[in-house]
């Protein structure tokens, strides 16, 4: 039979005189799928697809999921029956055979461009909600991407899940995590707020799934893919061609992020405490020459006690007390050259007008009795508005245009996202295993119609911690979340370099992070604060990112700032003026991001590198083309072993010159940060002019 269809396969692709179908090649061993420029994959027959019945278990605990599969049946025995030809593409027909199994498959594929195919597997049991897809690696084939990943950035070899969730603390590193593993709050090496099932290869192709429920990928197999999926069905895109093409190609079908404003190119403080001291520490910071254009003051909504400290007011109004008036502090602000932003997130405090009009209208998530789902935050209750409900969207997207925009705001943080418990009840009768991926997209969905509504469009800027496929359609500026303040590799500042660079290769091209870190811990038997020198560090890599923000952290008396000392002052101040420096350059980088979906803080893996580079893990970046960066990651030194992609490049403060394509030990004195800039490049005279301007 196997060699009948592949005659049948042989004779459609000699009627298909346009080209319009991928070259497909069935053998008794694969299926072979073909664009103009080669292979794009090889799915083994007899195993390609495998399906399952069973009863799946999550364990829930303030966004950090926990999934538990028992297979009740499996259907993997692959008999293939025809291949038949349609307008669009073709469909392979079959069935999946097992131990009381006997279900019926389809797989389709069709070309939509030259280097683009879409495919789609599913089965005929309703019974069936897994489906296992496999194919073919290349030999070393290196996998990329996956949204945003704290940990890794090459995950050829590892087995994850790609679900949006809390991050956790510590993640794996030292003394924290063992803390956080007690209270359910550690997360591991693979947990992300912005996990994408996107990756691209050193081997030049690039897959996207359309899936948004629980996925597993598994590299560890040395010379097969599986992905997982609690589904019935499976679909996505496959892209062929170099490392930008495959990323222009993905960002043109998911969307590609708008250019920022002016504004935005400042130095962005993080301050609270109201209105008169963060009128103060503005002052005295532009009296120290810090080119600042914009704050973030989280507290508008004022401040609450609970039994963990103090934690924001989640009623969406300005507090009285802390910022009396709040819509002229924006106002006096503005007058200075400054924009002022604000914080929201999707949830509602439990009191308050709000809380009781969204209870009464039935606008927040339910739980499995109907109920309005209560959700323990930390220290309080909580409930999240259904983003499912018509009435409840535009309801939170009017909130944000009256008491955000209405008031004056330039822009907020977007908060949260990953919190949607797998047993909720939601209005559209959505299954939320489906929905809850979608979630932190239907939010950033919200936040920019409110923009968009407004006629505020490329004036007004929020950012997003979480995120799935689709954010960057939606989203105008990215945050990676909340890292220790801490030089951890899973949860401190070297896990903030590794999440530009992965959110990066997944579509993500403007993405930032706190200076100096968020989470602090000040227990009796161990603390975490952040010290000068981490401060220092952080916010020399940060002055090479799209946005330059400060963040007190989670207790702020204890950390650092950069205004308790006229040293501090001046070390942050230099590093804004740095920052405002490259203004052109990354306005640049910026339009090139929204038309071609590149990213601003870039991997060497998308210019030119060697295999060198890939068999390791390295905190180097590339801010686009012509500016080479590597920062200090480690505690108490002046140097750092840097990788320098292929070419030659020559130092911005000494003019000294280093071929790439291997491995460097530079010098990286505090305020001087090792950066250099690709000789000949287009903007290379530009940033040196720029960067040695800064006194």
């Amino acid at each position: 039979m196997i060699r009948a269809i592949t005659i049948f396969t042989f004779l459609l692709l000699g009627i298909n005189a346009e080209g319009q179908l991928p070259t497909v090649m069935l053998s008794d061993e694969t299926i072979t799928i073909n664009l103009k420029d080669g292979t794009v994959m090889e799915l083994p027959v007899k195993s390609f697809l495998e399906a399952s019945e069973g009863k799946g278990r999550v364990k829930y605990k303030m966004a950090a999921f926990d999934f538990e599969y028992e297979t009740v049946r499996t259907c993997k025995d692959i008999e293939i029956s025809s291949l038949q030809e349609g307008i669009d593409g073709f469909t392979l027909f079959g069935k999946l055979k097992g131990a009381n199994c006997d279900c019926r498959f389809e797989f389709f594929v069709s070309k939509w461009a030259d280097n683009e195919v879409y495919f789609n597997a599913k089965v005929s049991d309703p019974k069936i909600n897994r489906l296992i897809f496999k194919f073919k690696k290349r030999r070393n084939e290196n996998f990329l991407g996956f949204g945003e990943q704290g940990s890794y950035y090459n995950l050829t070899g590892h087995k994850f899940p790609i679900f949006c969730e809390e991050q956790g603390l510590g993640r794996g590193d030292k003394k924290i995590t063992s803390l956080t593993k007690m209270a359910g709050a550690a997360g591991n090496a693979y947990t992300s707020y912005k996990p994408i099932p996107f990756f691209m290869t050193d081997c030049q192709r690039g897959m996207f799934l359309e899936n948004t429920e629980y996925l597993e990928y598994d590299l560890s197999q040395p010379e097969m893919v599986e992905i997982k999926v609690w589904n019935d069905k499976i679909d996505g895109w496959i892209w062929q061609g170099e490392p930008k093409q495959v990323l222009e190609s993905y960002t043109a079908r998911t969307g590609r992020m708008p250019k920022l404003p002016d504004w935005a190119y400042g130095t962005w403080l993080g301050l609270q405490g109201g209105t008169e001291k963060v009128t103060k520490i503005v002052d005295d910071a532009l009296k120290a020459g810090n080119p600042i254009t914009a704050i973030w003051i989280q507290d508008w909504v004022g401040k609450r006690k609970t039994r963990v400290g103090s934690r924001l007011w989640w009623k969406w109004v300005p507090d009285e007390k802390s910022y009396p008036n709040i819509k002229q502090f924006n106002t006096d602000m503005n007058a200075k050259g400054v924009k002022v932003l604000a914080y929201i997130n999707s949830f509602l405090a439990d009191e308050g007008p709000m809380f009781e009009e969204a209870k009464s209208k039935g606008y927040l998530v339910k739980n499995q009795k109907g109920e309005d789902y209560e959700l323990a935050t930390g220290g309080f209750k909580a409930y999240l508005v259904d983003l499912t409900n018509p009435e409840a969207f535009e309801w939170l997207k009017n909130i944000i245009k009256t008491n955000l925009i209405g008031n004056g705001f330039s822009g907020w943080m977007a908060d949260f996202g990953e919190w949607l418990p797998m047993d909720a009840k939601l209005h559209s009768g959505a299954n939320p295993m489906s929905y809850h991926n979608r979630y932190p997209v239907e939010w950033a969905r919200l936040n920019r119609e409110a923009i968009q509504e407004t006629g505020k469009e490329n004036e007004i800027v929020f950012f997003s911690r979480s995120g799935f496929g689709y954010s960057s359609k939606y989203s105008t500026l990215f945050w990676a979340g909340d890292q220790m303040v801490s030089w951890g590799q899973n949860d401190g500042l070297p896990s903030a370099i590794n999440c530009l660079l992965t959110s990066g290769l997944s579509g993500m091209a403007l993405n930032h992070s706190d200076v100096g870190g968020y989470t602090t811990v000040t227990l009796p038997f161990w603390k975490n604060v952040r010290s000068r020198e981490l401060f220092y560090r952080w916010a020399e890599m940060a002055v090479f990112t799209p946005v330059f923000r400060t963040h007190e952290g989670l207790k702020p008396e204890k950390n650092y700032q950069f205004y308790n000392d006229a040293e501090g002052q001046e070390f942050f101040a230099k590093m804004g003026k740095m920052h405002l420096a490259l203004k052109g350059y990354f306005k640049h980088l910026g339009q090139e991001a929204a038309e071609k979906g590149l990213p601003v803080v870039r991997s060497p893996f998308l210019d030119n590198y060697t295999p060198k580079y890939l068999s390791q893990q390295w905190y180097t970046f590339l801010v686009g083309e012509d500016l080479l960066v590597h920062p200090v990651v480690e505690k108490g030194t002046d140097k750092v072993l840097g990788y320098f992609p292929l070419g030659e490049w020559e130092s911005v403060w000494t003019g000294g010159t280093i071929n790439g394509g291997d491995q460097v030990l530079v010098d990286a004195p505090l305020g001087k940060p090792a950066v250099y800039v690709r000789v000949g490049g287009q903007w290379s005279e530009s940033i040196k002019k720029a960067l040695r301007s800064v006194k």
